[in-house]
């Protein structure tokens, strides 16, 4: 039994974090009365309450406004201009195209479409579920994309359900009205016996021919029975295997989802906060991480995790099997067509495309093309016609995103053709603000700001610098041995918090680890960043994930058996692909000037706060 004044304590744990946090570290800045003690005030704070989760995160990214210009770090005025750097505005450009296309249903129809063309097989159909997925979270928000994926897994799983008790129901009736033949037919052979044996006792020669015929009739019958159990076994999945078909397509989703993530700058939270962090750290980087240089990079090794993902839950759910890969796909069980049926009515249900839906993809495929080109990095790209550092991601993003307001919704009536002599009617626009207002993820949107203005902080201060002189001890350890031990540990950090806080608190200090033992910043930076968007063990890891629980099929055991063994290939497959393609790529195995040259600053940094700290 549970003392009183226990539960008491432990109903009201949020009010206590919130309100002895911030006493319990403020000796830190009182004692040692510098801006590196106050800016590690102000992140232990953040930290702690993006961990716990006691107030918003959105709200805990506020906190910098009001802490960095009181504590003497920044003015308030420069705390203001690093909430909104031009990461941000890619970021929200990207989530106004994202918006576009949920409202258009476009991710919808390419959903439906991908899934009838790859199959209903239950490996096929896993195998659809997962591509589908993975390529819609390139573009939108995983948390849109698990939660427009899994209604469609439930419906096409409530239609084998419903034919599968259907077919049970069938079966049983049919296995009822054997049994009586049977019994009837027994009934009239031990008749027939009786009779045999008590008229015609001198007849020896017809009892053999009887027993032959009874024998005949009895294996006649079992052969019919295995016939069947044969016949009907491709046609009905156990109940075992289905429900671990279920477990296994709805937990495919929410992992594609984050995987997919990782592939494009716009994917996901984090991968923007190392973009716009980095350009703050090392703002004389000659070449910042482009949409075109992150997709370079980042989408063989996602492609290989995705493929890795698939081969461990096929093998743990469904077991693993080429022949439902081969190029004649044999024929279709019951529940096969019945699925492929749903899915064709639904794609049907969807009509012809629509013109907003063709203009949306039209934005969608020249926002991609303009991203990709801008500074590709094997070539030169589109963006040599400016002037050095005057168009960036940013102003592709928002340029297609302001268009969006502009371009109509529907074909407009001057084009089309009508004899009428009516006057024209204006046409409303692909998208409103009334739904962009709505449906935009503000939250995402300051917990990515307050990243942003935290790194600038910790630079501004030396907090920073200070940091990374603290963990120069590591300078004997090989590069790859901290980049995989970092990367896991992030991989399980972000399974209990926020992997855009995560990210936002290893970047800075990553960064000047990288500094501190004279490696490529990114080398150390852009491993864990890829690792905090691999959560996928447990409920609360992800929104996707929470997603995927809510709909009740699914245990935590069920995510902590199938995530771990993630987890793992996903750090490995990152780690090798740092060491290979990064190294080639990037350049990862020298460590650049221009990080030089921050360095010797920060060195000074630190000289001068040794010296003048201590009490």
């Amino acid at each position: 039994m549970i003392p009183r004044w226990l539960s008491q304590i432990w109903s009201y744990r949020i009010t206590l974090v919130i309100v002895f946090t911030p006493l319990l570290l403020l000796p830190l800045p009182l004692v040692f009365q510098t801006n590196e003690a106050s800016c590690g005030y102000v992140i232990l704070l953040m930290a702690i309450y993006w961990i716990t989760e006691a107030i918003p995160l959105a709200v805990t990214a506020l906190l910098p406004l009001i802490l960095f210009p009181v504590t003497g770090i920044m003015t308030a005025k420069a705390v203001s201009q690093a909430y909104f750097v031009d990461t941000s505005w890619l970021f929200i450009g990207g989530l106004i195209i994202a918006v576009a296309i949920e409202r258009s249903n476009l991710h919808k129809r390419i959903a439906l479409k991908v899934l009838i063309l790859v199959g209903t097989k239950p490996r096929r159909l896993m195998f659809g579920f997962m591509v589908t997925t993975f390529f819609l979270s390139m573009w939108i928000s995983n948390t849109a994309t698990t939660a427009m994926m899994l209604p469609i897994v439930e419906s096409v799983f409530g239609e084998l359900k419903a034919d599968g008790e259907t077919h049970d129901e069938k079966t049983r009736e049919r296995r009822e009205t054997t049994h009586e033949e049977n019994e009837n037919s027994q009934v009239d052979l031990d008749e027939s016996d009786h009779r045999n044996q008590t008229t015609s006792f001198d007849n020896q020669g017809y009892e053999p021919d009887f027993d032959e015929k009874q024998v005949d009739l009895e294996n006649t019958l079992d052969d019919d029975q295995e016939q069947n159990n044969c016949s009907k076994e491709p046609e009905q999945l156990p109940e075992e295997r289905h429900n671990r078909l279920i477990k296994g397509i709805t937990l495919c989703i929410p992992y594609s989802a984050s995987i997919g993530g990782t592939a494009t700058l716009t994917g996901t939270a984090p991968n923007l906060v190392l973009s716009g962090q980095f350009q703050i750290l090392f703002p004389d980087a000659p070449q910042l991480l482009s949409f075109g240089s992150w997709f370079v990079y980042c989408i063989p090794g996602a492609l290989l995790t995705l493929l890795l993902s698939y081969m461990w839950l096929c093998w743990l759910f469904l077991g693993f099997d080429f022949k439902d890969f081969s190029v004649c796909r044999g024929e279709e069980s019951e529940e096969e067509r019945k699925a492929r049926n749903y899915l064709k009515t639904e794609h049907k249900a969807l009509g012809s495309i629509r013109w907003a839906e063709g203009s949306v993809l039209a934005i969608f495929i020249t926002t991609a093309l303009l991203w990709f080109f801008r500074k590709p990095g094997f070539m030169p790209g589109w963006g040599v016609i400016f002037l050095d550092g005057y168009v960036s991601d940013g102003t592709v993003a928002i340029t297609m995103a302001f268009l969006l307001f502009l371009l109509p919704k529907e074909r407009p009536e001057f084009l089309k053709y009508s004899e009428d002599q009516e006057l024209w009617q204006p046409v409303e626009a692909l998208l409103d603000w009334p739904t962009m207002h709505n449906k935009f993820p503000w939250s995402v949107a300051f917990l990515l700001a307050g990243g942003f203005a935290l790194a600038r902080g910790a630079t501004e201060s030396g907090f920073s610098a200070w940091m990374g002189s603290q963990l120069a001890f590591l300078e004997g350890v090989q590069p790859w041995i901290i980049c995989l031990l970092v990367t896991a540990l992030v991989c399980l950090f972000t399974e209990c918090s926020s992997n855009t806080a995560t990210s936002s608190l290893f970047v800075p200090i990553l960064a000047n680890l990288a500094q501190s033992i004279e490696v490529h910043p990114l080398y150390l930076m852009f491993a864990p960043v890829l690792a905090s968007s691999l959560a996928f063990m447990l409920p609360a890891a992800t929104p996707p994930n929470a997603i995927a629980f809510s709909y009740g099929r699914l245990k935590v055991v069920d995510l902590v058996k199938a995530g771990w063994a993630l987890n793992v290939m996903g750090v490995l497959v990152i780690t090798l692909f740092i060491n290979t393609y990064g190294r080639a790529y990037f350049g990862f195995g020298t460590f650049p000037a221009w990080a030089f040259a921050r360095n010797a600053s920060a060195t000074n940094l630190t000289s001068n706060f040794n010296t003048t700290s201590l009490p």
